[in-house]
């Protein structure tokens, strides 16, 4: 769970409710997973990644990750990454169905995103038979 406090509410995020958060400007806004969008949010995107740095475990905070200067994305949901269509797309589970949804990024943050996945997927079973 993340908590944010501002001056006038706390909230307490399920990490696994949320689907991105988007920088716009001195704001934050965070799309969750259910459909719903915190508008808003008194806090820069760096501020948020700050509080989840500190308030959460690693293998929690490895499952977000930053797109370009003004995402945050929670990876458990990435479906498909397209640079030469600037578009990420996102599967939402529900019920059995994939509910989508995208964002449009540049091909160079995309790019960026492919590799920060593949890094992290190293150390995983696959890789360990490799080795052998």
């Amino acid at each position: 769970m993340l908590i944010i406090k501002n001056k006038s509410e706390v909230l307490y995020l399920q990490l696994d409710n949320i689907l991105y958060i988007q920088a716009d400007g001195n704001y934050s806004n965070i799309y969750l997973a259910d459909g719903g969008v915190i508008n808003t949010l008194t806090y820069q995107r760096a501020e948020i990644a700050r509080m989840m740095d500190e308030q959460l475990p690693k293998r929690k905070r490895e499952q977000f990750a930053l797109l370009g200067r003004s995402y945050l994305i929670n990876t458990r949901y990435v479906l498909r990454i397209q640079p030469s269509k600037q578009l990420l797309t996102f599967c939402i589970n529900r019920f059995g169905t994939c509910k989508k949804t995208s964002i449009k990024a540049s091909a160079k943050a995309l790019d960026s995103l492919i590799a920060e996945i593949e890094k992290r997927k190293k150390g995983t079973l696959v890789d360990s038979f490799r080795t052998l």
